[in-house]
């Protein structure tokens, strides 16, 4: 994955985030990553890998394909 979709895909799971109201730990909770990992990630400090994507699309009920469509528009 770039740099740049890796940056756009923390955004884009930050603004699902807020729209649901949750946290990164609530987020870290739906999807079974340590919250300090999952705080890492959406500070863009690491990287989403592909099952964490897989992960985050499913807690927000929607295939990894429509998640990363998101973040590259």
């Amino acid at each position: 994955m770039s740099e740049k979709l890796a940056a756009a895909l923390a955004v884009e799971i930050k603004r699902l985030c807020e729209e649901r109201g949750w946290s990164g730990r609530e987020l870290a909770r739906r999807t079974g990553l340590v919250p300090s990992v999952m705080a890492y990630k959406l500070g863009g400090e690491r990287p989403f890998d592909v099952d964490d994507v897989a992960a985050v699309a499913a807690a927000f009920e929607m295939t990894a394909s429509e998640l990363v469509g998101l973040a590259e528009r």
